[in-house]
């Protein structure tokens, strides 16, 4: 066999390799956008696929786009006003991307929810740092729920971490309920975040890596004296 033809085989092999993720990267594409039909409007049908043909080509997920758009519809939201939100997901996918560098759909997906709840994009890569390793859609969700619950955004990091440090997934989505469900009885949100801990002194012994000054958690309340 001649080495031009190897070379020859490998560059159509090649090819051939792009061709098939193409045709199914276009192939999901064409799935997800059609759970529009019959919901939106030609108009806006088109101008959700236009702007999920830009961001697929970047290699971003386009779900969040599609769920954008279904939300927007569902509350009643003109065209106008659902392709202003949309627009701002695709611009957040974008910004996700490079705050964590090479991730999930799911991760990016689970970061723009963050970003929208109060997190900032130097948060979002000091959780890939200081998780190195970790696939980080709970992380995310977590952050972003207790951002959402009134957290502040680097405390609320700092909670993240250390517990996401002692727990897997499951335990971590038991602490954001515990921690949710506090807030909504009327415990301070800084107070709830370190109320429920993954192990003794779990937040005092964690050193945050990010530069600069940074909110401190408050220590844990004393326990109560027995009567």
């Amino acid at each position: 066999m001649s080495k031009r033809f190897v070379n020859k085989l490998g560059v159509s092999l090649g090819v051939l390799t792009f061709v098939i993720a193409g045709s199914s990267i276009a192939n999901a594409q064409a799935s997800a956008l059609r759970q529009l039909d019959g919901r939106a409007s030609a108009p806006l049908r088109e101008r959700v696929t236009a702007l999920a043909d830009s961001v697929a080509h970047a290699g971003l997920p386009i779900a969040p786009l599609i769920d954008k758009t279904l939300e927007g519809i569902s509350k009643g939201a003109d065209d106008n006003r659902i392709m202003i939100a949309v627009r701002g997901v695709a611009n957040d996918l974008g910004i996700a991307r490079r705050a964590l560098g090479p991730s999930s759909d799911n991760e990016l997906a689970a970061a723009v929810a963050a970003l929208r709840a109060g997190s900032t994009p130097d948060g979002l890569t000091q959780l890939r740092k200081e998780l190195p390793g970790r696939q980080l859609v709970v992380p995310l969700s977590v952050l972003a729920s207790l951002l959402v619950d009134g957290a502040p955004a680097r405390s609320a990091i700092v909670a993240v971490v250390a517990n996401a440090r002692q727990r897997d997934d499951s335990g971590l989505l038991a602490y954001g309920r515990s921690v949710s469900h506090d807030i909504a009885g009327g415990v301070a949100p800084l107070t709830a975040i370190t109320s429920t801990q993954a192990a003794p002194h779990a937040l005092s012994t964690f050193k945050p890596a990010f530069t600069g000054k940074s909110a401190p958690l408050p220590a844990p309340p004393a326990p109560k004296p027995k009567p």
